[in-house]
């Protein structure tokens, strides 16, 4: 630091990519000044891997895939200000400079967590190096557990990590939260030895399961799939390939003895083929125009009754219009729906052996209770088939990835109290789990792997729909009130939501003492209030008491905001970007003492 006046002190609390994005634009505007005034930025991170988190540590084994494909993915964006560093590059022109080590990488393909986090940790590096002169950034590994206001500052109290020693940083103007996953699932079980709240990172956090023993994984998402590579392959067990791309498991002797997983709907994600190269779909039912004869109430939706029958045609007829090129034939689209099913009417008429197409039934597929573990694998080889047949020619696989796309709009639709509290409830409850189950599935690669793992008898799916759960020194396992299955451990591999209650963490509860958060309450004149879980915050992301005034000393980005916003557990940059007003918005009172901005220099 220079010997001037610090004019600003910044804290970031969280800097995994949502809170490097912050950063990111942070020093991109703080480099457009005129004249650089001395600025200290503070940024708290839970492990050393600033820029990547937990989730896409570069420590990780290789074995973990992303399921968004490597075109997706640029931590640089195309705003400006430009970014501060020489050289900007996407994911895949920075795997491009790496080729040796990725030969097959494109923009097609699916790269491991750990690739895509040092991707992230180079650009925090290199956002370091390019820091103007008069910007101090100091970093501290551990956890912020309260923030205190005092007059017009803050100060953080803080836990350091290495030597679990407290401490207190004085005098933040402003703070940036964006803490990823602040809470567990289920803080009852939080102390049992046998119980795994959280599985990243995965090397640390499921050693101690040992070999030979029955574990049950609660969660049958991407977390879940984590979680088995980490016991089976993780642990010295083998995947090959045969010619025809077919893939067999042979085992270690360190794995688990037997792996039972469940969850509410005991259905597994379909897998993605190719999405990178696919051009977006532009939706004929589920857009702008045809909300124009529908009438929200006091400005909220209600999901199941005006949206929901859009979203279900949209389905419709991308399915019926993949079926009806199979067979030489074309769906043509009417605003008027009787058009189009008098067409799919026909067209069973003329082939009665093609599958009729259900929304609800795609969603929930419905598996007999004697029967979960073979229709399981069923549907598991329906989705690797479909997906490598590929969207273009596939109906199941271009259905699945559909909500992909629609989901943009929804998302536009759904923030900040766009639907009624109940049919909000009803969403999140109902459907968003089975619409991220169809659309956000992995790649076939690693679904090919847990079909090994079933079909080698390391996985057993004869539990996995809603079974009831007792819990002793071990764990059981109960379906169709009469099986039985006890085991040693139990995982949890459900990615956190943002709950302020029961389960609010430390920062979040003492943030809720202290008034500085308020719980979101989703409201309609005559309806019951609806509260999905996140604090109360307007369309910047600052938090807003109960009379509805904002503190813009506070901003809340990525995973926090959920509830009042959707699809934040994402890489984009696009999707309820908040960090980029916000840097913007802090850089006004110092503009304002200039004549005029320079240019971004060059460095």
């Amino acid at each position: 630091m220079t010997e001037k006046t610090v004019l600003d002190k910044i804290a970031f609390i969280g800097l995994g990519p949502k809170g490097l994005y912050g950063l990111e634009r942070l020093l991109a505007n703080l480099a457009m000044l005129k004249d650089a005034y001395p600025v200290e930025i503070h940024l708290f991170n839970k492990s050393d891997s600033f820029g990547a988190g937990d989730i896409y540590n570069p420590d990780q084994p290789s074995y973990l895939l992303m399921n968004y494909a490597n075109g997706f993915i640029n931590m640089w964006p195309e705003e400006e200000p430009k970014p501060i560093v020489s050289q900007p590059q996407s994911f895949v022109d920075w795997l491009k400079t790496h080729s040796e080590e990725f030969p097959e990488a494109n923009t097609s393909t699916y790269s491991s967590r750990a690739t895509v986090g040092r991707y992230l940790s180079e650009g925090f590096e290199d956002l370091l190096r390019r820091c103007p002169s008069e910007v101090s950034i100091l970093t501290h590994v551990g956890e912020v557990t309260a923030i205190q206001k005092h007059g017009d500052t803050y100060n953080l109290l803080f836990r350091n990590s290495a030597a679990a020693l407290k401490s207190e940083i004085q005098g933040f103007r402003t703070i940036l939260i964006a803490t990823g996953h602040p809470c567990v699932n289920d803080p009852e079980s939080l102390f049992r030895r046998n119980h795994v709240d959280f599985i990243y990172p995965v090397n640390r956090r499921l050693k101690n399961i040992p070999p030979g023993v029955k574990v049950a994984i609660k969660g049958m998402g991407l977390t879940f799939i984590d979680a088995v590579l980490a016991l089976t392959e993780g642990r010295k067990g083998k995947f090959d390939v045969d010619e025809n791309g077919s893939i067999s498991y042979t085992k270690s002797g360190f794995e688990p003895g037997r792996i039972y997983p469940f969850s509410k709907s005991g259905l597994s994600m379909i897998p993605r083929g190719n999405t990178g190269d696919i051009l977006p779909y532009k939706p004929f039912y589920f857009r702008e125009e045809s909300l124009e004869s529908i009438a929200p109430l006091d400005g909220k939706y209600d999901f199941e009754k005006q949206l929901l029958p859009l979203i279900e045609k949209e389905f419709t007829t991308v399915y019926y219009s993949k079926k009806f090129s199979e067979n030489g034939q074309k769906l043509f689209l009417y605003k008027d729906f009787m058009l189009v099913e008098s067409q799919i009417k026909r067209f069973h008429k003329l082939f009665p052996k093609t599958e009729r197409f259900d929304f609800h039934s795609f969603l929930e597929k419905p598996f007999s209770q004697t029967n979960l573990h073979s229709d399981t694998l069923g549907f598991i080889q329906k989705g690797i088939h479909e997906a490598e047949i590929g969207v273009n020619q596939s109906a199941f696989a271009a259905v699945a990835d559909l909500w992909r796309h629609l989901s943009v709009f929804f998302n536009e639709l759904y923030k900040f109290g766009g639907l009624t509290p109940q049919s909000q409830q009803v969403f999140l409850e109902k459907y968003a789990g089975h619409l991220n189950r169809t659309s956000y599935g992995p790649p076939i690669l690693t679904m090919k792997k847990i079909l090994a793992l079933a079909e080698a008898g390391i996985i057993d799916f004869s539990f996995s729909k809603n079974p009831q759960i007792s819990t002793a020194d071990t764990f059981s396992l109960k379906i169709n009130g009469q099986k039985t299955m006890s085991v040693e451990y139990m995982v949890d591999a459900r990615i956190p939501k943002v709950q302020l209650h029961p389960c609010a963490g430390e920062l979040y509860k003492n943030m809720l003492a202290e008034q500085l958060i308020f719980p979101y309450v989703n409201k309609q004149e005559g309806h019951l209030d609806f509260r999905p879980g996140c604090p109360a915050i307007n369309e910047k992301g600052h938090p807003v008491d109960e009379t509805g005034m904002a503190n813009e000393a506070i901003t809340f980005a990525g995973t926090p905001t959920e509830g009042l916003t959707y699809d934040n557990d994402t890489l984009s940059r696009k999707r309820n970007d908040f960090v980029s007003n916000w840097a913007k918005e802090l850089m006004q009172p110092m503009i304002s003492l200039q004549s005029e901005p320079r240019f971004n220099p060059t460095y």
